[in-house]
């Protein structure tokens, strides 16, 4: 068997325990339940669809979750897991996939049931004559898609915090690599919602307009979109995803 497919293997048997993604599917299932019982103690149908639009909003930050349920797992045999003959940007990437892949399922799921409550609380066709299942199906992709892309690349900013904690704590003790990881998390975001905010990040990275459909039905303030902008962050996580790698692989003793 190939390493690596051996390694994803191994990473899905650790993800799927209570605390993965096996206990996220039926924390789902219980939280959807419970939607369906406070709807039919209210005796308002809208109440399930308000509970479902939560459950997909909520993916946001479900490759955080299952990243740091897996780091913290992973932390206390971190020897064993750096002894792979892997590299450890192999090792990050299957914890990525399967993240990834659980995340996908979960949504999938969510995304399915929040469609099917959505027609039950209201009719589109009456709203906008003009529309049909697949301009439907459309609109929900496009907020769906970035969900995932939105949470696989918190979970990549996540890695890079990890590995940067690793570091610290190696070199400066506990308290410091808290201290520094935590320094990192609230001021990393606004040192680059500063550069993205300059006239030079525009010149870069604000190219490729693409227009959306039924904007003004839907989206109201996304009419359009950037390719450019999408490659910058494609070129960020990337960035993140090579330095933390380096950093575990170069700065972690076994």
């Amino acid at each position: 068997m190939n390493p690596w497919l051996g390694q994803l293997k191994k990473e899905y048997r650790l993800g799927k325990g209570g605390a993965g993604a096996l206990g996220a599917l039926i924390a789902l299932f219980l939280y959807l339940g419970l939607g369906v019982y406070t709807a039919w103690r209210m005796g308002k149908p809208e109440t399930f669809f308000a509970f479902c639009s939560v459950a997909v909003m909520i993916h946001v930050v479900y490759m955080a979750g299952y990243l740091c349920v897996s780091y913290f797992l992973e932390h206390k045999t971190m020897h064993l897991w750096l002894q792979c003959p892997l590299s450890v940007s192999k090792l990050l990437l299957a914890k990525l996939v399967n993240g990834f892949g659980a995340l996908a399922l979960s949504l999938f799921i969510t995304s399915v049931v929040t469609l099917i409550a959505g027609t039950m609380v209201m009719d589109v066709f009456e709203l906008n004559p003009d529309m049909t299942w697949p301009d439907v199906i459309y609109i929900g992709t496009f907020p769906v898609i970035h969900i995932l892309l939105i949470s696989f690349y918190i979970g990549i900013g996540i890695t890079f915090l990890w590995a940067i904690y690793l570091v610290t704590t190696k070199t400066l003790g506990k308290i410091s690599g808290w201290v520094i990881g935590l320094g990192v998390f609230f001021f990393g975001p606004w040192i680059l919602a500063k550069w993205e905010d300059t006239k030079l990040f525009d010149a870069l990275f604000i190219w490729g307009k693409v227009n959306l459909k039924y904007n003004d039905f839907v989206y109201g303030i996304f009419k359009h979109v950037y390719v450019g902008y999408y490659f910058y962050h494609l070129l960020l996580a990337l960035l993140l995803f090579l330095a933390a790698s380096w950093l575990i692989e170069r700065k972690v003793e076994v």
